[in-house]
């Protein structure tokens, strides 16, 4: 029998973190290249109580970490965007792992460029990358891809193509966003 582990090449472009974890519904896992350690986040955002369709620039973070003992995601925080503003979920200490993960997440949705990891020169190789996956499921609706364009940007049709024209109008190139992982390695 054959050892070789297949490790996953992540599928999703680093620079593209922000309009993930911010869409509304997102379940990404981030993957450090370098060593195979993970954890998966669940970014929900919130809406009005009195008009469901009115979003609120308040989200919840749940994150589930590799090897801590809870097969579950746990509630960290929430996440204000309109300042990147954090606060912790009741009980969490501000050393404890889950909140040291919640405020590394939030450095790296503020500088996604961070995910690339740095060069080493006493190793003469860049360190510390970080993969970028998600569950097949849209970013912004949480409803199931199956179109290979859609499972590749995290992101259906119907809401791709609205996410599209509004990246457009605030003068953002969306292919570039978008940009296969491969050409940024």
């Amino acid at each position: 029998m054959n050892d070789t582990k297949v490790t996953p090449r992540p599928n999703l472009n680093p620079l593209a973190l922000p309009t993930l974890a911010l869409a509304g519904r997102a379940v990404l896992t981030f993957r450090n290249v370098e060593t195979g350690t993970h954890f998966t986040v669940k970014i929900k955002q919130l809406r009005d109580k009195a008009d469901r369709k009115v979003k609120l620039p308040i989200y919840y973070v749940y994150i589930s970490l590799l090897n801590d003992g809870v097969t579950r995601m746990r509630f960290a925080g929430t996440l204000f965007s309109t300042d990147m503003r954090i606060k912790l979920a009741n009980g969490l200490r501000p050393d404890d792992r889950l909140a040291v993960v919640f405020r590394w997440l939030i450095g790296a949705i503020k500088n996604p460029v961070s995910l690339r990891g740095i060069f080493d020169p006493t190793k003469g190789r860049t360190v510390n990358r970080v993969g970028l996956f998600h569950e097949n499921r849209c970013c912004h609706c949480s409803l199931p891809l199956t179109h290979p364009e859609s499972i590749y940007n995290a992101y259906g049709p119907v809401c791709f193509k609205a996410l599209s024209a509004r990246l457009a109008a605030e003068g953002i190139n969306v292919a570039e966003l978008f940009a296969p992982v491969e050409q940024i390695a």
